[in-house]
Order: C-alpha cells, then structure tokens, then sequence
C-alpha cells in the first residue's frame, strides 16, 4: 500500500530526518575529535590575559603554520653558508641587516623568515621569503679544523679573543608594522640545499602579562666563531690566553647550525607558552639591559634556557622587578653566573661586544679586571663571589651546582615529603621519577650560604651524577617574596622539555618513551597561573577550582 504524503505528514518526516543526522553527526565528531581526558590541559582564564579567545599571541597561533622552519637532516651547513645579523632585536618598522657570507663566490641563495610558535603543532610560521640571492665569498669558519678561512675583513684582537666578522650587508629587511613580537629565525639556503640559520626576536606588546627573555648573551659567550669563546681558543700560541674575555655578535653562532642555544634550551618553552595562548612579549637579553624598568609594564618575567650571563643592569632590573610585585620563573639553570659587561664594536655600535674577565678572589686574579679598584661592582666575575656577595639564590632560590656532558640528562623526581597547592590536579606523586633526560645538562640546587630566601619550597629532589662521576642533586624551588611576587625556578636546563614533543635531535637513550609529561604541563600551568597574582598574604591562591578539576 502506497503511503500518502499530507503537508502533516512531511513536515514530521523532515524533522525526524533532521534530528536523526544531528544524532549521528554529533556522534562522529565526538568518536574523532575529543582527545582522552589524560591529554586534557585545563585552562584558566587567567592565562590568556582575556576573559575568553583572542588575544594576540591566539590570533597568530590560528594562522597557517609550516614545520619547513625545520633543517633536513643532511642538509646542515658548516662551510657551504654562514650569516649573522645587525641586532639581536627589532620592533616592526625598524630595519634589520643580515651579513651573509657563500664559501664560494657568487653562489645563489635563498633567505626565508619564519617566528616560531605552535601554530597547531608544526612549531613556525613562514613570514616572508626572498630567492635568488647572490653569495658573496667574504670568509668563513671551518669548526671541525678550528680554521678560519679567507675573512679579509675580519678583525681581530688576538690579546682579548675578541672576533669580528666585519662582513658587508647582504639584505636589508624592513620589518613589517604588523609583525607579531616573537621570537624570528632567518634561514640561509645555498644553491646545493645546505642551510643555516639566524635568530633574533621581534618586540612589542608592551603591556602583556608575561614577558620572555631570550639568552642571547650566553648564545655569544659560548659562540667559539673565528676560534675564539668565553671558554675556548683555538690559538695553539703559549702566550696567548686560552680563552677571549672580549666577544662579539657581528659573527655567526656556531652552534644550533647558527640558531645558537634557541632550538636546543628554549623552543620547547615557546612552543607550549604559545600553545596554551598565553598574554607574551619577548625581548632579548640585550633589550633587558638597556631598559630593565620595562618589566614593571608586565606582571610576570619569564628566562628561558641557559640564561648564565648578565649585567648589573639585568640582575639589578630583575631584582627590583620582583620587589615591585613582578612574579618570576626561571626555566632553566645556571642563571645569573657570571657577572659581564657590554662594550661597543669596532663600528662604535653599543652593547654589541661582551666582556668577562672570569676573574675569582679563590684565584687570586680579580686585577686581571682594569675595573678592580675603580668600580668593584662591575667587575666580571661570579655573582656569589666575595666581592660582588651577591649570590644567586638570593634572587632565584637555587643556584648553578654541576653539569654532565656524558648522557643527555636524568629523570625529574618529586620530593619525598612534598605537600603544595601548586601540585593539586597534576597527578604528580612524591618522590617518583618523571620523564627521560630532564635534568642536565646543567643544573641547581639548594645553597646552605645563609642568602636562601624565606619560605623557599622544594618540588622536586632529582639524583644526578655530574662530570667528575660525583653524585648530586638538583632542585626545583618556589617562594613568594615580601612583595607577594612568586619566584619559580625548574633547577634544569632541559626541564621544559617535558612541556612539548620538540627535540632538534633524537636521544636514543630515551627510546619510545612519550616525551612529553603531562603531570609537569599541569604542574607549569599552575605556576603560570600564580605568576601574576599578588601573594598579599604570603599564600598561593591555586586550588582544584582553577582549572575547573
């Protein structure tokens, strides 16, 4: 029997149809798109800097990313192509040099600019691109023989190590206005595929929540170019000293195939404070010791990495920050070692030329200084020195104890006794280990020096044996200083490697091992949480509600 449609009769149809894919559809999206709840970070309002979606750092992160930022295994340059550039920052509409040097003359390039971020997992955002570049053959340095080759132009102070490529300007890039503050690599491609990269960070966003602060000082301490570093020389010669006191920014990074320690001890911050759309500005360490009052525009300050090398400019501008109410974290080690100063180059541009004696009162050498007796406050040597008297841990609460350079680090473990509110949700448990190669390769510890701040709280006691084969420890640590700011310090360089799956290369001790930790993605949520609040009762507010747990 035929059924009859009546208009009843349709419209009742219609409906059911209408709610029956509706059904099915809602039940597809939820079989492919929900994650598990054990991947589920919880994200309070609070962090963004807004009561909902869209600010800044959000609003770039939706845009197309490409993980292309990315060198192809093989196709790392050592000789073929090398580049620095004029500043460590810019802020848009500024102009930004690039000094590029081809091993051969007249060898084509490309340069693309990429700002590094989640964007959905592929880490970069390409932001402009130029081909067919001509190379220029204005010298370069063979690492592997410690040879510096066919640098006409080169200057070199062989008394002081210091080394300054003096290349000619390659390309010119005027910075875009609406370029978002970040931080930039610069790739070099030569015409056989071989890459090299150079950083700098991009301003802006004066009023966030959090600032970031990239270690470009240490990036150049450690940068041995020309045959020259902090730490090394490769001057054969007896009477010449067996490492610079005086460094430069105009050469190439040696390390990080030219990024420096960016990729190594600080992408995977960056990567994760992005992803969880955090209110960010960066700035390089340059920036923060030409204008340490800038961080009182934000309300917490966040170091990245190997943050070893400061001024008094810098620890003075941290300091008052945190007296003023600034929360702090530390997410690496070995910050605030040792003390140094800026000079001009050669060109007479400020604060592109790094001095530090290293000079100790245990060694008996702080003349070596020409500051020592005229203005013993500036002298580069340790901040816990005698004659500074200014020890780290007054500042962090922990302070650099040892480094490996064997294994590639150890596991974080929780204290045994650990009780704090920060730990609420994380599924953290005391004293059991976390993670693959979280400790190293330097870390901190608490100091018995009577300059340990009150109230200092110990996370994290994880077990460690350094280069000597001597067992020790390193600590992650929290107080709230008496003007209500948190000052957070990791303990370990590698530590925020727990927060994303980035790695610039494979650590085959770790094997299959997730690398990431979802507990201590909980765990830094939290403290970036309490980071921009005021402790006015010396109490942290965090509690299982925050995050809606």
């Amino acid at each position: 029997m035929r059924l009859r449609l009546t208009s009843s009769n349709t419209v009742f149809l219609l409906i059911v149809a209408v709610l029956v894919i509706a059904l099915l559809v809602g039940l597809y999206l939820s079989s492919v798109g929900a994650k598990p709840a054990s991947q589920s970070i919880s994200l309070p309002t609070t962090a963004t800097g807004s009561s909902g979606p869209g600010n800044l750092i959000e609003r770039e992160n939706a845009l197309l990313g490409t993980s292309a930022w990315q060198i192809p295994v093989g196709k790392e340059a050592t000789t073929q192509i090398q580049a620095y550039a004029s500043a460590t920052s810019v802020t848009p509409d500024q102009r930004l040099t690039f000094y590029v040097s081809t091993q051969t003359e007249g060898t084509p390039y490309a340069m693309s600019i990429y700002r590094l971020g989640w964007y959905g997992g592929l880490g970069g955002r390409l932001v402009v691109s130029q081909a067919n570049l001509l190379g220029h053959a204005q010298g370069y340095y063979d690492r592997s023989h410690q040879l510096l080759v066919g640098c006409n132009s080169c200057h070199i102070n062989t008394p002081t190590g210091l080394v300054e490529a003096n290349w000619q300007p390659s390309y010119t890039l005027n910075v875009p206005s609406d370029w978002v503050t970040g931080v930039y690599l610069a790739k070099f491609i030569d015409a056989n595929g071989f890459q090299t990269y150079t950083p700098f960070d991009v301003r802006g966003n004066r009023g966030s929540h959090y600032v970031v602060v990239t270690s470009d000082t240490t990036y150049a301490a450690y940068n041995e170019w020309g045959g020259y570093s902090l730490y090394h020389s490769s001057n054969l010669e007896t009477n010449e000293p067996p490492r610079a006191v005086k460094v430069s920014f105009d050469r190439p990074y040696t390390e990080g195939n030219g990024s420096g320690y960016l990729l190594a001890f600080e992408a995977n911050a960056i990567h994760w404070l992005e992803h969880m759309g955090y209110d960010l500005s960066y700035l390089s360490s340059v920036d923060l010791h030409e204008n340490p009052g800038q961080l009182l525009r934000h309300k917490a300050y966040l170091s990245l990495g190997h943050d070893e090398y400061w001024t008094k400019e810098m620890r003075d501008g941290v300091e008052n920050a945190r007296d003023h109410g600034v929360g702090l974290a530390f997410l690496g080690a070995d910050a605030s070692y040792w003390q140094m100063r800026f000079e001009p180059d050669s060109a007479g541009i400020k604060d592109r030329t790094i001095v530090c004696y290293k000079v100790q009162t245990v060694h008996n050498n702080l003349t070596h200084d020409p500051l020592y007796g005229k203005d013993n406050s500036r002298v580069t040597t340790q901040w816990r020195d005698p004659l500074l008297n200014r020890p780290e841990n007054a500042l962090i609460g922990i302070m650099y104890s040892s480094f490996e350079n064997v294994k590639n680090g150890f596991p974080w473990q929780m204290s045994p006794q650990v009780q704090s509110p920060l730990l609420d949700g994380t599924g953290l448990q005391p004293g059991q280990q976390y993670g693959c190669g979280l400790v190293g390769y330097e870390w901190d510890r608490v100091f018995n020096n009577g300059a340990t701040p009150a109230g200092l709280q110990v996370l994290g006691t994880s077990y460690t044996v350094d280069y000597n084969n001597k067992p020790d420890i390193s600590n992650t640590t929290y107080y709230i200083a008496p003007s209500g700011a948190l000052v957070f310090a990791t303990g370990s360089i590698y530590w925020t490697a727990a927060l994303d799956s980035y790695r610039p290369s494979v650590d085959k001790a770790c094997g299959g091992q997730n690398p990431v930790v979802l507990g201590m993605q909980e765990l830094m949520l939290h403290v970036m949480h309490e980071l921009v609040i005021h402790h006015s009762s010396q109490q942290l507010t965090w509690t299982a509600t925050n995050a809606g747990v």
